[in-house]
């Protein structure tokens, strides 16, 4: 088989993909070639020469007409501001009898139970701003995944979704400390604060809130993650 990541980032699912077809070829594509760095050393450790990294805008892929068997994309459409050129470029790449995949959030079904959960649900209205105004990512890409693939002309598209959670004491605590740190990060601070999102003051607070909100017994944390399979 020959598969392509897209928007392979530092590579981690790519090598795994390149160990589930040690006679095939892989092939990662990303936008920052220091990204690759890690993985070529562990590709070169571990003797693989079936895995290739390529630079490239997932917009406009350098590879023929049905190039793949599979394509995956795993947390990079949500990142772009025209998913629907990359969906499209997927389609291209994928060969008529071959399959294509892909993989991003949707915050519109979060879950964040606890006595006191005001800040933690603060945090992630800030934080969905924030993507939003910088352009980060769309927090609400997952649902709109089976509508995209569709559109790109994909003859079958299946949609799903599962829950990421956090729902026992160590992950619970370890979790509120990630977000705590955060709220204290100083170029969070400063991005949060350019935007007139919130202020130190608040965020601040919202730090201690997350520490507290990681010692309550009821404390839950679960956010959706929607995927697709789609065949030409």
């Amino acid at each position: 088989m020959a598969v392509l990541d897209c928007g392979c980032g530092e590579a981690t699912i790519t090598i795994g993909l390149a160990e589930a077809v040690p006679n095939g070829r892989v092939v990662g594509v990303d936008v920052e070639m220091d990204s690759f760095a890690a993985a070529r050393c562990h590709a070169a450790s571990t003797g693989r020469n079936n895995l290739a990294f390529t630079v490239a805008d997932g917009r406009q892929l350098p590879f023929h007409d049905a190039a793949f068997d599979a394509v995956f994309c795993h947390s990079m459409l949500e990142t772009l501001g025209d998913p629907a050129n990359a969906v499209a470029e997927l389609r291209r790449v994928t060969k008529r009898i071959g399959v294509a995949g892909a993989a991003s959030v949707d915050y519109g079904g979060l879950i964040i139970t606890g006595e006191r959960n005001a800040g933690p649900w603060r945090f992630y209205n800030i934080r969905q701003q924030l993507w939003r105004a910088e352009g980060i990512a769309d927090p609400n890409m997952g649902r709109l995944l089976r509508g995209l693939f569709q559109q790109a002309g994909f003859g079958r598209v299946e949609a799903f979704a599962d829950y990421i959670s956090y729902g026992i004491p160590e992950l619970v605590l370890a979790f509120a400390r990630d977000r705590a740190e955060e709220c204290r990060d100083q170029e969070f601070r400063a991005t949060v604060t350019s935007h007139g999102i919130a202020s130190v003051e608040e965020l601040t607070r919202l730090a201690a809130a997350w520490e507290e909100w990681g010692e309550d017994p009821g404390a839950f944390f679960a956010f959706a993650w929607c995927r697709v399979l789609a065949w030409p």
